[in-house]
């Protein structure tokens, strides 16, 4: 089972040359060629569009990954607390509202059988592990 890494630091010096080229780069994005806004711009401004990079950025890192790890979902997301199979339906589109935008995603979906019920594996108390 995979584990939690909430609170975990993830920034090894690597990334964190990576982020600042990325920075560069989207300096040029934003204020063009020069890389900074035009003289007199305050530092508030300078911040407001730093904030307004930064949150685009996590909420589509957030979506991709999201898109991703339900697209590698293990078999054993798809049988429930009770052990019953679960017969795959497809996927629900589910919007969830973040700190920095919605991100939405395909999430799967699945029924189960003996139980008539609606499956959806990313949701609590599924799968081996209870959650």
């Amino acid at each position: 089972m995979a584990r939690r890494t909430i609170g975990r630091k993830k920034l090894s010096p690597e990334v964190k040359a990576r982020l600042a080229g990325l920075a560069a780069e989207a300096r040029e994005l934003i204020y063009g060629e020069a890389g900074c806004p035009e003289w007199g711009t305050t530092f508030a401004e300078i911040e407001e569009d730093a904030k307004e990079l930064g949150h685009e950025f996590i909420r589509e890192m957030m979506e991709q990954t999201a898109q991703e790890q339900a697209a590698s979902l293990p078999e054993a997301a798809w049988e429930s607390e009770t052990g019953e199979r679960v017969q795959r339906v497809g996927v629900r589109e589910r919007a969830l509202q973040t700190e920095s935008g919605p991100v939405v995603w395909q999430e799967p979906k699945g029924y189960l059988p003996k139980s008539r019920k609606a499956f959806f594996p990313s949701e609590p108390g599924v799968g081996p592990s209870g959650g």
